[in-house]
């Protein structure tokens, strides 16, 4: 469960749906309303109401190494500023990569691969990121363990 920008709009009746959820976000109608004192009906539409006005949305967790994803690293990349928009974009639509996100500083593009194992992560980095001429130099961290991982949503916006 996330709570998106416009959670802040919520009333302070739904702090007890609100909390049930962060906790179990599988949690049942009956155990919401257990938690919240309201009927089920009422929470039914709360819940309804909150998802409608974008406030919250169901986001799925998956367990990476059941699909294969063993090996997975940071990439932190500095482009050409001019390239940058350009890169970002092709590498939206690479299937290794979790995420890719401009930003600041020695470098401007962060991305995080995901490949099958050690072997494959190379050869995304060699062949495909190999092949981009903006890419000036490309620092690569391996993820050890992840500890926490939490995904917010625009108002509006979809994945």
């Amino acid at each position: 469960m996330v709570f998106g920008p416009g959670t802040e709009g919520a009333g302070l009746g739904d702090a007890a749906l609100l909390n049930a959820l962060q906790q179990d976000g599988r949690a049942t109608l009956a155990q919401l309303a257990t938690a919240t004192g309201w009927s089920q009906a009422t929470v039914t539409r709360r819940l309804a109401e909150l998802r409608a006005a974008e406030a919250i949305f169901f986001d799925v967790e998956l367990d990476d190494a059941r699909f294969g994803a063993t090996t997975q690293a940071l990439l932190w990349m500095s482009v050409a500023p001019a390239q940058l928009d350009h890169v970002a974009t092709a590498l939206a639509e690479h299937d290794e990569l979790a995420f890719a996100a401009t930003t600041t500083g020695p470098t401007n593009l962060v991305a995080q691969a995901m490949c099958s194992d050690p072997t494959a992560l190379h050869r995304y980095l060699t062949q495909r990121l190999g092949a981009f001429e903006a890419i000036h130099t490309l620092e690569t961290t391996p993820v050890l363990a992840t500890v926490k991982a939490v995904a917010l949503q625009e108002p509006g916006r979809r994945r």
